[in-house]
């Protein structure tokens, strides 16, 4: 039986973080993502005015059985759904990713100092944990990581302590404040644990290590170091419990469905592209196009176009044509992007997609430009025009929108 609305309901989906399954009738999970509130992400995909790409509706037909699995913490589910991805590799996980390779999160133990650092490629030094489908939650996933085992970004040691073992974020094995072999006691080895999910055998740790010492102290021991084991098990609870990774990517989730809205797109874009033209007094002019995947900038798939007409007799809106022109000017129908129009480049040989929403940097004369552009080679796609409010040299000065 395929899914809907009212039987996802009847599920008593639990409002706390987590990851979901989704099976398909031969009970092979086929995708697994990770939620701030697993009964509102799960009822997303169903809610009425749900848009999606042709490859997530043929997703969704194949539904027919929901598992799902609470975790303390969203940083916790973020943690597990990299973990499961890798264990079972569903197929819409890899069909569905935002970019063309996952993020990872590498500890460099090829280091003079071991590190923690996010990488999209992987090779034979170091250890490795994912695939993270969001670069951006694999770095907040970090971050917040760093607040609990301060760990140091330095390669090799130097005379001078760097700058986050000044406010507090690194032990100071840089500058020699700490051994090696305290550094990956304290900081690498729990971390480790940590990214494999392992919360409970570190709580372990923690209390043994506790209850030992408090043995120990009967008799006069370590007070200093009870007090610092007790302080770093409360931070570690508080610090994950008020950490806020997936509720970003959720917010720009409900915030886009609204921009849908607000603009009577045909879908929710997914693929945003935005269009400006920089130039130093008319001279050296270059088009950029920046790109936004599911809420995310995608700088893989970033371009700049040199302008080729007479620099000289042209104008901002003249440029913007000829950018758009050029960039859509090339068309295919694409079954490998999921049936798509794609545009073909005939220089690097690739598809890039088609964008759901065009945005160019301007006003009305602009957005006239850019739409003249597309019709001028049959494409539909939605496109606003975005330029700063009265008093431009105010930060505060609001931006005013421009439709067609």
């Amino acid at each position: 039986m395929n899914m809907n609305l009212k039987t996802i309901k009847k599920l008593n989906l639990p409002q706390s973080p987590g990851i979901y399954q989704f099976k398909d009738k031969k009970n092979k999970i086929i995708y697994i993502g990770k939620a701030a509130n697993l009964k509102n992400r799960v009822l997303s995909y169903w809610q009425a005015g749900a848009s999606h790409s042709p490859a997530k509706l043929a997703m969704l037909k194949q539904i027919v059985k929901i598992n799902w699995l609470e975790t303390e913490s969203e940083i916790e589910a973020l943690l597990l759904e990299a973990n499961l991805v890798k264990k079972y590799q569903p197929y819409y996980n890899v069909l569905l990713r935002d970019d063309k390779r996952f993020a990872y999160i590498k500890i460099s133990t090829e280091d003079e100092i071991p590190g923690v650092f996010i990488t999209r490629t992987v090779d034979k030094a170091g250890r490795y944990f994912g695939p993270f489908t969001s670069a951006l939650a694999a770095r907040e996933t970090i971050k917040t990581i760093r607040k609990i085992w301060p760990y140091c970004t330095m390669k090799k040691a130097q005379t001078r302590a760097c700058f986050y073992y000044q406010i507090g974020r690194c032990l100071g094995i840089c500058a020699g404040k700490i051994t090696k072999q305290e550094y990956l006691k304290q900081v690498i080895k729990p971390l480790i644990l940590f990214l494999q999910g392992k919360k409970k055998k570190i709580i372990k740790n923690y209390q043994l290590q506790i209850t030992n010492l408090e043995k120990t102290n009967i008799n006069g021991g370590d007070d200093e170091m009870l007090d610092k084991l007790k302080f770093e098990l409360k931070n570690m609870n508080q610090v994950l419990a008020s950490s806020r990774i997936l509720s970003v990517h959720e917010k720009y989730a409900s915030d886009v469905v609204e921009l849908a809205k607000i603009l009577a797109l045909p879908k929710t874009p997914e693929r945003i592209e935005g269009y400006d033209i920089a130039n130093i007094f008319g001279q050296e002019a270059v088009g950029s196009m920046v790109v936004f995947n599911h809420g995310e900038p995608d700088k893989n798939e970033y371009r700049k176009f040199k302008i080729k007409i007479n620099q000289g007799l042209a104008n901002d809106v003249g440029m913007l044509k000829e950018v758009l022109e050029r960039r859509f000017s090339h068309s295919i129908f694409n079954p490998p992007t999921g049936g798509q129009f794609s545009i073909f480049n005939k220089n690097t040989k690739k598809f890039w997609p088609s964008p759901d929403l065009i945005v160019v940097d301007g006003g009305k004369a602009q957005l006239n430009a850019a739409s003249r552009a597309l019709k001028k080679y049959n494409w539909q796609i939605p496109i606003i025009a975005i330029a700063k409010g009265l008093g431009l040299r105010s930060a505060a000065a609001p931006d005013k929108l421009f439709f067609p």
